[in-house]
């Protein structure tokens, strides 16, 4: 029996009050497939259970851990479950105790996860963030905004982010209770130096109960702030079902899998319940740019590869690499977001399998996986259709996931092949978003959950996601057209088409050799699309991103045209 605790007689910070009242939303986890759930539910004892099931099992980082930089970037599951041990102590030596929070803001690396989990050991909250984030609001940095909304948390740290970040000692010590800076303190004694805190006894485990507040994750934050969103043990178990069965031709133990979305994000938590719960071997990619990235898929051949879209885009040149590196694939999943189609393409094709399968996924951090859609080679064959494969994202997973679309204005449910707002039902909701539960509470109508994605759900419960409600074209879709061009003209490497109300929207777009591309080309490729403003070419690095690599689609309006008005309300985002 794992050990829980509830603390009830605790004075409980003011932010962890707000999932109460979500309690009694709860819905009862399906039984479906035999039952077979997560061998764990708690982020807190997810890699001792790994280590238990599969000690000798190996998982790849491809550097050592930014928390022992003189480790090795490959270690067993037992390893990796003493690093957690390890952790905890020097956490519980800096102060860290039940109901504390502790915000992770470093570089991204796979021991993201594992400060996680030793917080979560102490029955602390852990809240891992991003350090990619847009300009100052109101001229308060967004790390800022996010601590504060964690109400003086521990802050784990380190050099770069303190100054990226602008955390001062004055910002320090008015956002935090005591911030670990993991690569020294450099002079400041406003900081506790890891090497200090290192060496003392393993504190006994005290997790959380099953319903109470168990990780912070934040969204991407395309349109500003992004949302702090609280998970449960039970939350995320229900996101976590659907993967850690064993469907046919899905995944087992003697898989390969290579793993490169950001470790602050709500898609590594269900994904290391997976682990644990199917033992598989795991290389873990911190920096989708990195040389490290062919070096390892070239040695260790993964036969399963899983990243966001736009991560895969900026991998097509490395899929057509003679050693071929996605060679093994047998198995692609693309998370959160839809995928282009000719990036499908390109990875299938650089698969020696005969039946390579790709697996999009949409989802988000709120409620996990929304709806899947596979391909294969012959789904993607056709080249610039109208609209792209990829805009028919699947359905939910039966007996899991309901999926219907409402009226923006009324909210009353439309028929089918009706453009609405898609709203979303199944077991694994987020509790509440940190410092704007009116935000959660606008999103959320009994156990349906408002996506703020508009789309079209067809007479066999298959959705066609449109755009984001606030990033809306009016009388066409950005996605389809994205899709279309970087289908048509191959020297595109990103293009993002911006709404602007009462002026027609404008595409932005970078290329492979940073040249523009010829206008004749260029009508030639929008000759059957809406009328479009004047293409603008910038180089792919100035495109501004998030942490998940989505195109900011707010800043880069505000760059180019500061003056164009966004056609959506942006009430659901």
């Amino acid at each position: 029996m794992s050990p829980h605790v509830t603390d009830q007689q605790e004075e409980l910070p003011r932010f962890l009050t707000e999932y109460a009242a979500t309690r009694g939303a709860r819905r009862i986890l399906p039984r479906f497939l035999g039952g077979r759930a997560p061998a764990t539910r708690y982020i807190g004892e997810s890699w001792h259970v790994a280590a238990e099931r599969n000690p000798s099992q190996l998982l790849i980082a491809d550097r050592p851990p930014d928390i022992d930089p003189a480790g090795p970037p490959a270690r067993t599951l037992a390893q990796w479950a003493s690093l957690v041990d390890e952790t905890a102590a020097w956490l519980h030596q800096l102060g860290v105790r039940a109901w504390d929070r502790v915000a992770i803001l470093k570089a991204n690396h796979f021991d993201l996860l594992v400060l996680s989990s030793a917080a979560a050991r102490l029955g602390a909250v852990p809240a891992p963030l991003s350090g990619v984030y847009g300009p100052p609001v109101h001229g308060t940095p967004i790390p800022h905004i996010l601590l504060s909304r964690l109400e003086r948390p521990f802050l784990v740290t380190d050099r770069p982010h303190l100054e990226r970040c602008a955390l001062d000692p004055a910002a320090v010590a008015r956002l935090t209770r005591r911030t670990v800076c993991v690569d020294g303190a450099d002079g400041r004694r406003d900081l506790v130096d890891l090497a200090s805190l290192r060496g003392g006894p393993v504190p006994a485990t005290r997790l959380r109960a099953s319903d109470e507040p168990m990780w912070v994750t934040h969204t991407s934050g395309t349109t500003g702030v992004p949302k702090l969103v609280m998970h449960s043990a039970t939350s995320v178990y229900g996101m976590a079902l659907v993967e850690s069965e064993r469907w046919p031709l899905w995944m087992g133990p003697q898989d390969t899998w290579a793993f490169c979305d950001p470790f602050w994000h709500e898609r590594v938590m269900a994904h290391q319940l997976t682990v644990a719960t199917l033992g598989l071997r795991m290389i873990m990619l911190s920096d989708a740019t990195s040389p490290a990235v062919r070096q390892l898929l070239t040695e260790h051949r993964p036969t399963v590869v899983e990243a966001m879209p736009n991560m895969y885009l900026a991998w097509e040149d490395m899929a057509r690499d003679p050693a071929r590196p996605f060679g093994n694939v047998r198995l692609f999943l693309n998370s959160f977001d839809a995928i282009h189609t000719r990036t499908i393409r390109t990875f299938l094709d650089a698969s020696d399998r005969r039946l390579a399968l790709w697996i999009q996924a949409w989802s988000q951090s709120e409620c996990g996986p929304i709806a899947l859609r596979p391909y294969v080679r012959r789904s993607v064959r056709k080249r610039g259709k109208r609209p792209p494969v990829n805009q028919s994202l699947g359905r939910p997973i039966p007996s899991y996931g309901k999926i219907r679309a409402v009226d923006p204005k009324s909210g009353r449910p439309l028929r089918r092949g009706k453009v609405g707002l898609i709203e979303f039902s199944q077991p694994g909701r987020c509790l509440a978003y940190i410092g704007e539960q009116d935000r959660h509470e606008l999103k959320r109508n009994g156990e349906w959950w408002n996506t703020g994605d508009l789309g079209v759900i067809n007479r066999w419960g298959t959705v066609r996601l449109i755009d984001r409600e606030i990033d809306q074209i009016a009388g066409g879709s950005a996605i389809e057209f994205e899709d279309v061009l970087l289908d048509r003209l191959p020297r595109l490497t990103e293009i993002a088409i911006l709404p602007a109300a009462q002026q027609p929207p404008v595409p932005v777009y970078s290329t492979s050799d940073d040249a523009p591309l010829d206008p004749g080309e260029w009508e030639q490729a929008t000759r059957d699309l809406p009328e479009l403003a004047a293409p603008v070419r910038i180089r792919w690095d100035e495109f501004p991103r998030t942490g998940t690599w989505k195109i900011a689609r707010g800043q880069l309006r505000e760059k180019l045209r500061p003056d164009a008005r966004p056609v959506g309300t942006g009430r659901w985002t």
